[in-house]
C-alpha cells in the first residue's frame, strides 16, 4: 500500500479551518453578549452581572435564583442574568473578561470546593479574569474532599479568591463560615437565600406523606436504613406515601424557572409531612408551612441550615430513620405559617451588601 503523502497536509487544513471556526463563533459569542451587558448598563449604569444561574434541573438552585432575582427587584437593581450553561460556553471560548470592571453576583448554593468541580473552577475563571469587578458570591456551602487532591484544590482556590482585592463571599452555615473565614479575606454568615421567601398559603388539603430523598452523588442513606424509614412511614400512613425530588423531570429554562418552582411547592404544601434528607427539601418544607422531618446527612450543610430554622414548631431534625414516627408525634396537628421574621435582619443586610455593590461604595 503507497504511503499517504499529502496526509500531514490534509491534517493542517483540517486544524486551519477549525481554528477559523472557533476564531468566527468567539467573535459572535462576544458580540452577542457584550451587547447584552452593554444595553443593560446603558439604561441603568447602577445595574449588575447574575451568574451561574442553572438551567439544569435542581429546583434548589432555581429557587435560589429567584429568591436573589426578588432582593434585586426590590432594590430596584436591574440585572443581566448569565446561566451556567452560558457561562461555560464563555469560557471556552476565552470570553468571561468580558465582564470586568461590571459589578458580578455569583448565584449561591453548594458549589465551593470539589464536590462540584466544574462549578468551582468556573467560580475561580469568574474571579480570575474580572479584577476590576467587584464580586459576591451568595450563601455557599463548601467542602473539599479530604485527600491529597482535595488539599490541593483548596489552596489552588485560597490563591486565587484570596488575590481579588473586591471580592466579598457569604456562607450559609456555621461550619462552612468556620472555613471560609479562616481561609477567606471578606466571609459573612447569612441564611440560604430561599429562606427569605415565604410561600405560606392559608387554604390547603393536605394527604398523605412525601418522602423526598437523594439519588445522587451527596446521597448518604444506606438501603438498610431506607428499609427502616418505609417501615416508619407505612406505620403512619399504610399505603398514603408517595416519592419526590427536589429536581424537575428535565432541565428547567429560565423561561419556566417560576412554574416549575411553584409545581413543586405545590407537592409540598398539600402533604401531611415530608421526610427529607435534602437541603431544600427541608428549606421547601420550611417555607410552606409543611411539617417536616429531616433525616441528618454527613453533610454538614443539612445540620447547619436546619440551625436557622430550629424553633419552627413543625419542622423535626432525626439522626436515623428510627425515630421518624415518634418526631412526627412531637409535632402539632395543626395549619402552620412560615415566620421567618428572625432572619429578616441577615437578609436586609444582604441586600445592604449587594446595593453598596452596586452603587461602588
Amino acid at each position: 500500500m503507497s504511503k499517504d503523502i499529502l496526509l500531514p497536509l490534509r491534517k493542517l487544513h483540517g486544524r486551519f479551518h477549525e481554528w477559523k471556526l472557533f476564531k468566527k463563533e468567539k467573535r459572535l459569542l462576544k458580540s452577542v453578549y457584550k451587547k447584552k451587558i452593554y444595553n443593560c448598563f446603558s439604561k441603568n449604569p447602577q445595574s449588575v452581572i447574575l451568574v451561574l444561574t442553572p438551567q439544569h434541573s435542581n429546583l434548589g438552585d432555581h429557587a435560589i435564583a429567584i429568591a436573589e432575582i426578588k432582593m434585586l427587584t426590590d432594590l430596584g437593581i436591574p440585572y443581566v442574568e448569565i446561566t451556567g450553561k452560558e457561562l461555560a460556553l464563555l469560557q471556552k471560548y476565552g470570553l468571561l473578561s468580558i465582564m470586568n470592571g461590571y459589578p458580578i453576583i455569583i448565584n449561591g448554593g453548594g458549589n465551593l470546593g470539589t464536590l462540584w468541580p466544574d462549578a468551582e473552577l468556573l467560580m475561580r475563571d469568574i474571579v480570575r479574569f474580572n479584577p476590576k469587578s467587584t464580586i459576591a458570591i451568595m450563601p455557599n456551602t463548601i467542602y473539599y474532599e479530604k485527600s491529597d487532591w482535595g488539599k490541593e484544590e483548596y489552596n489552588n482556590s485560597k490563591k486565587i479568591y484570596n488575590a481579588h482585592c473586591k471580592l466579598y463571599m457569604y456562607s450559609r452555615e456555621q461550619s462552612s463560615y468556620d472555613i471560609m473565614h479562616n481561609s477567606y479575606n471578606n466571609v459573612k454568615l447569612i441564611p440560604d437565600v430561599v429562606l427569605s421567601l415565604n410561600e405560606t398559603k392559608e387554604t390547603v388539603v393536605r394527604n398523605g406523606c412525601l418522602l423526598c430523598l437523594r439519588s445522587d452523588c451527596e446521597k448518604t442513606i444506606t438501603s438498610e436504613e431506607e428499609h427502616i424509614l418505609k417501615s416508619q412511614v407505612e406505620s403512619l400512613f399504610a399505603d398514603n406515601y408517595r416519592y419526590s425530588d427536589t429536581h424537575a423531570p428535565s432541565a428547567v429554562s429560565i423561561e419556566l424557572r417560576t412554574h416549575a418552582l411553584e409545581t413543586k411547592l405545590e407537592e409540598f404544601r398539600t402533604s401531611e409531612l415530608v421526610i427529607t434528607d435534602r437541603l431544600h427539601g427541608m428549606i421547601f418544607a420550611a417555607i410552606t408551612g409543611t411539617p417536616c422531618i429531616v433525616i441528618n446527612s454527613k453533610s454538614p450543610k443539612v445540620k447547619g441550615c436546619y440551625d436557622w430554622i430550629k424553633d419552627l414548631g413543625y419542622i423535626r431534625f432525626v439522626d436515623n430513620a428510627n425515630q421518624i414516627a415518634k418526631a412526627y408525634a412531637s409535632i402539632p396537628k395543626c395549619s402552620h405559617r412560615y415566620n421567618n421574621e428572625h432572619l429578616l435582619p441577615y437578609f436586609d443586610k444582604l441586600k445592604q451588601d449587594i446595593f453598596n455593590i452596586v452603587k461602588g461604595k
